[in-house]
């Protein structure tokens, strides 16, 4: 039995409340200053922008691994993995600016077997060597064997110098269909794609744009 989200899946309703909270402010303070007013307004703007959610189909083809998250690829590596994979894993990470979308989705249809939330500091994410020790978020999950040959792997969302929240929309023991809503993180961000070594082959390289749910980061072998 599919256990309840813990959240709604929408970042338009995430970000209802900061919206109306500087659009309340933007409009008492045009009153008494239009210049700081006008200021508010704009932020209010780029707000309600920023926790847009457009519908995304993903194409779900068999083998294929999808990017989580919209951004830059920031890198595509091999490291260790210490939680759920243990072992060498290849790591592609992506960075998420303010500007991007930043729903998080699942790579491939999935369960979703364990969460683990570690503490950490915030520096600015699109600093690799220095973000790596960042507070994070990390989702285990065991693929589907009709999506590949089975397996485990996790995505990782880790916090930025402007993002300091992680919602998160899914609990273990969800089921999850490729390009299904994940949650997302607030305001600048990296999301990170853990994979077994030995079974995948990447198909993007650092600097790429990827889009969470459509484009292709990696093919089982």
């Amino acid at each position: 039995m599919r256990s309840a989200a813990p959240r709604s899946e929408s970042a338009v309703r995430e970000g209802l409340p900061l919206v109306a909270a500087l659009a309340a402010a933007g409009a008492l303070t045009l009153t008494r200053s239009r210049p700081a007013g006008a200021l508010l307004l704009g932020v209010t703007v780029w707000a309600a922008w920023f926790f847009r959610d457009p519908e995304r189909l993903c194409p779900a083809e068999a083998g294929v691994l999808y990017s989580a998250a919209d951004g830059r690829v920031m890198s595509v590596e091999e490291v260790d993995c210490e939680w759920h994979l243990h072992g060498r894993a290849l790591r592609i990470a992506v960075f998420l600016s303010p500007l991007d979308v930043h729903v998080n989705r699942s790579p491939v249809a999935a369960r979703l077997v364990a969460s683990r939330r570690d503490p950490g500091p915030f520096a600015p994410a699109f600093l690799a060597g220095h973000s790596d020790a960042n507070a994070r978020q990390l989702l285990g999950l065991e693929v589907d064997g009709r999506s590949g040959p089975g397996g485990k792997m996790v995505v990782t969302q880790i916090v930025g110098f402007m993002a300091r929240r992680i919602v998160s929309w899914r609990l273990p023991g969800d089921h999850l269909d490729a390009g299904e809503k994940l949650g997302m993180i607030r305001f600048g961000s990296r999301t990170d794609v853990l994979l077994p070594l030995d079974a995948v082959s990447p198909l993007v390289r650092a600097g790429d744009r990827v889009f969470a749910g459509v484009t292709p980061v990696a093919r089982y072998r």
